[in-house]
């Protein structure tokens, strides 16, 4: 009964985790736009960045790339 046990909570903890990773933000957006903003700042542009809460209180901010007169 005990290896029963220990094996279950093996697999549910392992499901744990895997669904843990499976929903956690991955990076790889992020690193492949570095190139483009770097490129864009030596071009006289800037970076600006804004909350996208509208009130409902989500944390999340978006960064784009104002260059000239936009």
């Amino acid at each position: 009964m005990g290896k029963i046990v220990l094996f279950l909570g093996v697999v549910i903890g392992a499901a744990i985790f895997s669904i843990a990773l499976i929903g956690a933000p991955s990076s790889g957006s992020v690193a492949r736009e570095m190139p483009k903003s770097t490129t864009a700042a030596s071009a006289g542009c800037h970076i600006e960045e804004f909350a996208l809460d509208e009130g409902y209180g989500v944390s999340r901010k978006l960064s784009r790339t104002v260059c000239g007169g936009e």
